[in-house]
């Protein structure tokens, strides 16, 4: 979608993120920087947590989709 001009933020655990810096280059998104890192196991939040979670990471994605 970025490569459309289309902003986007990509919310993705911790662990993950190595593999989006690996592999964003092999996309032309050399300079990728829309990660959003949270804490793993979201899988097993609960629906309060999550808000929270969500809550605390708004402004970085909101910086993202208007950068």
């Amino acid at each position: 979608m970025e490569a459309h001009g289309i902003p986007t933020a990509l919310v993705i655990t911790e662990p993950f993120a190595p593999i989006v810096a690996g592999f964003a280059p092999t996309v032309g998104m050399e300079e990728y920087t829309g990660s959003i890192k949270v804490p793993h196991r979201v899988a097993q939040m609960d629906d309060d947590d999550l808000r929270k979670l969500a809550d605390s990471i708004i402004d970085e994605a909101i910086a993202c989709l208007i950068a």
